[in-house]
């Protein structure tokens, strides 16, 4: 695309959005979830590790599927429940176990804009779930316990570096990402304040 069809695009987004009196717009959650899913669909992409300095816990978290909800409960929150199959080695009790189950953190957090990508901030472990009753999922379970904080540091590194959702599913999203100044978290959905 040459570079005076991209600017004249540009004003034409710019002078439609101040001659409709638009100040924003909304991205919807039913989008956000379509987008997450799409990502997860790709395997390489949806890993998460934790590992300790001293190689009690070495974890791959393959995350399977996230539900992503906006709530504007503590001024405007995205609440997310994640799916995963979670597979490594355990040291505990003198002994290694070799670990494969399935593992259900939920969390909280904010939203950022960067460019025209949308990423989590700081997520905050809110639940973790481990399902099964064997003795590998209870000792993993009380050992997820005590690396709360280990695991949130893992979650904020993954969602750094992967975004829920890139504006650029339309022309108007495209231009108008680079205008986003305020993100408002509401109820199903976020909106972009754009002057």
């Amino acid at each position: 695309m040459r570079l005076d069809h991209i600017v004249s695009v540009g004003v034409l987004v710019v002078a439609s959005l101040l001659l409709t009196g638009c100040n924003s717009f909304r991205v919807g959650e039913a989008e956000v979830n379509q987008e997450v899913a799409k990502q997860l669909a790709q395997p390489q992409e949806n890993h998460i590790k934790l590992t300790l300095d001293n190689n009690t816990l070495n974890l791959d978290l393959l995350i399977d599927s996230a539900d992503v909800d906006f709530t504007e409960r503590d001024g405007g929150l995205v609440l997310v429940d994640l799916i995963s199959n979670m597979t490594g080695t355990l040291t505990a009790f003198g002994q290694t176990f070799s670990l494969t189950t399935k593992v259900s953190p939920s969390f909280e957090s904010g939203v950022r804009i960067e460019e025209d990508r949308l990423y989590l901030v700081a997520p905050k472990i809110t639940k973790i779930n481990v399902e099964g009753s064997s003795f590998n999922d209870k000792v993993l379970r009380s050992t997820l316990g005590s690396l709360h904080g280990d695991f949130e540091k893992a979650l904020v590194e993954y969602f750094d570096e992967h975004p829920v959702y890139v504006l650029n599913h339309s022309p108007f999203e495209k231009t108008a990402a680079a205008l986003v100044k305020n993100i408002i978290i509401k109820e199903d959905s976020l909106e972009l304040s754009i002057f």
